[in-house]
């Protein structure tokens, strides 16, 4: 007589050392993910507004900021999300991705720096709306081509016209000379602080200058002949 063995008892116990899957919905992969797209578009922002103080600096935070946006897109759009894109899809995706991060920054760079760089941030502004809400629906999944033609984007473009004729127009009233970021300014030392305008203009060969210069020196009033005589 034959015994058969219970099913569980061939059951293998699952390994105590076995990983945790990883979590894509968790919280911390969805900071992770979201934060590289806020630090890359700031960086744009930063740099894309600041570029004619020092146009060397700020190409490199540029180009950093851009990467920091596309590997936000790869953690997004690739390990983050439930489906993968074919190649194609991911190429389009990464270049409209970096499309929408200057986009982001140029509106972010031009509202917050407006008073620094009025005539600047007043066509950066509405450009970069327009091409944020253009690479968003070339970018999105949902998206399609028809969605340029409808009246939310003509309500965009509404409103990126009106953001440029209310900028341009405050752009004139705003000196954009006198700039904390103006790295070529010099400071004034104390003396000449203290001087007053009168004091600042006046020549060097004035008669009060020439009041204030010491007298002849013994030795110099003894090379004149008329001064040298004894008697």
């Amino acid at each position: 007589m034959t015994t058969v063995l219970k099913p569980e008892l061939h059951r293998t116990s699952p390994s105590k050392h076995r990983r945790p899957a990883f979590d894509k919905k968790s919280l911390p992969a969805r900071y992770s993910g979201q934060m590289l797209y806020f630090m890359g578009a700031a960086l744009i922002a930063g740099a894309v507004v600041h570029y004619p103080i020092d146009p060397k600096l700020y190409t490199i935070i540029c180009v950093v900021g851009a990467f920091v946006f596309l590997l936000g897109t790869v953690v997004n759009e690739f390990v983050l999300a439930d489906e993968r894109p074919v190649l194609s899809q991911a190429v389009s995706l990464v270049a409209f991705s970096l499309l929408l991060s200057f986009g982001v920054g140029m509106v972010g760079g031009g509202i917050q720096h407006f008073e620094q760089f009025p005539e600047r941030s007043a066509w950066m502004t509405p450009i970069g709306l327009l091409m944020s809400y253009v690479a968003f629906v070339a970018k999105d999944s949902k998206g399609r081509w028809r969605h340029l033609v409808s009246p939310f984007a003509a309500g965009v473009v509404v409103v990126s016209a009106l953001v440029w004729l209310g900028m341009t127009a405050l752009a004139g009233t705003i000196s954009s000379d006198g700039h904390s970021h103006d790295s070529g300014s010099t400071t004034k030392t104390p003396a000449e602080q203290s001087q007053t305008p009168a004091q600042q203009e006046q020549p060097t060969d004035s008669p009060a200058n020439q009041q204030e210069q010491p007298t002849n020196s013994p030795a110099k009033q003894a090379e004149d002949g008329h001064s040298s005589h004894s008697h």
